[in-house]
């Protein structure tokens, strides 16, 4: 829906029709619904000329499972909308470390039909076709922002928009598949502040979403026959390799994604991993593998069992690293070497737990 203003404007919020009344999406960024404060007052100032009741609900998406009343925020309606406005952010915000957040408001009409709404509040409804966005648009889309929506498809979140994957998986570092087009459309609302759907990007080899999904440390593996990943130049490759040896389960590795050298590269730093079983030994008293639990210390006698516990380069995306980075002990995992060498195969070849 577009919410225009007393001038016939259109505000950069997005408002969108519910069963119990209107929806405000947040406020982020610099370009995300920017007019979010107007596009609120401008709400309430015409559902009270329209003698219409409402309350209002914080709806963000940590919430939602939360029974409604208890998302109730409390201000009073009968101060003027700029006041109520101050009222319902230092509300949405009570108990948070945030002070000055405009998140996502459901303000709810009962008693009033949903379908008069649009009319009260002065909301025109876009069914514009969506075209496929130029290349200058796609590129908007940060790391950051596929970042947020790793988090949350991971966090059971979803982008209805898009159809699961078919034909490719987009791996995160820890060996979890998720639908390509899915977090690109979600990266893509995110930095462009638009509701994405499937006509605007292209997903497949040499595309600008799986170029930047990867860029931002996803790993693209096809399945169900879908096109293998093009072969990179061998001079591509052997410069990724120079000063670096693997083994030939490496190299086997590496053939079903290049990307493997800098993940391996990482992970062999000199003295990080000691410096990481040190700290966790500190922490814990003992190693142990963070998957699946084994503890060598009750299969093997004396230190030599340690040897079951190999260090896996789990935080930092390698991919997006600049040049120059030093990793740290909390980028990584400890992994006894089965799951280190199953999760290292699910990066490259797509397989799922």
């Amino acid at each position: 829906m577009i919410l225009m203003n007393e001038r016939g404007t259109p505000l950069n919020a997005k408002v969108e029709m519910h069963e119990l009344g209107i929806v405000l999406h947040s406020r982020s960024g610099t370009t995300r619904n920017r007019d979010y404060r107007a596009a609120l007052e401008l709400l309430m100032s015409r559902l009270d000329n329209a003698d219409v009741a409402y309350e209002i609900y914080l709806d963000s998406r940590p919430v939602q499972q939360i029974p409604l009343p208890e998302r109730r925020l409390s201000f009073d309606q009968q101060t003027a909308v700029a006041r109520r406005f101050d009222l319902i952010v230092q509300a949405m915000n009570d108990g948070t470390n945030s002070h000055g957040a405009w998140r996502r408001l459901l303000i709810a009409t009962p008693g009033t039909d949903p379908r008069t709404l649009p009319l009260i509040v002065g909301a025109k409804e876009t069914r514009r076709a969506a075209t496929r966005l130029p290349s200058t648009e796609l590129r908007k889309v940060r790391p950051h922002h596929i970042e947020r929506a790793v988090t949350i498809l991971l966090e059971g979140g979803d982008a209805p928009n898009f159809s699961p994957s078919r034909d490719y998986d987009a791996m995160t570092v820890d060996g979890v598949p998720l639908a390509p087009k899915k977090v690109f459309g979600l990266a893509l609302q995110e930095a462009l502040g638009i509701e994405a759907h499937p006509a605007h990007f292209s997903a497949g080899w040499g595309q600008i979403s799986f170029e930047l999904l990867e860029e931002a440390g996803l790993w693209i593996v096809p399945k169900n026959g879908a096109a293998a990943r093009p072969k990179p130049k061998s001079s591509a490759v052997q410069a990724e390799l120079v000063g670096f040896t693997p083994t030939e389960e490496e190299r086997s590795w590496i053939e079903g994604n290049p990307k493997m050298v800098s993940h391996l590269k990482r992970e062999r730093q000199p003295g990080l991993a000691k410096k990481k079983r040190e700290k966790f030994i500190a922490k814990h008293g003992r190693l142990f593998c963070e998957d699946c639990g084994l503890d060598p210390s009750e299969h093997y006698d004396g230190e030599a069992g340690s040897a079951c516990i190999e260090v896996h380069h789990h935080r930092t995306r390698v991919a997006a690293m600049q040049p120059g980075h030093l990793s740290t002990t909390e980028d990584l995992k400890c992994l006894c070497a089965n799951c280190h060498r199953v999760l290292h195969r699910k990066l490259t070849l797509g397989i799922s737990a």
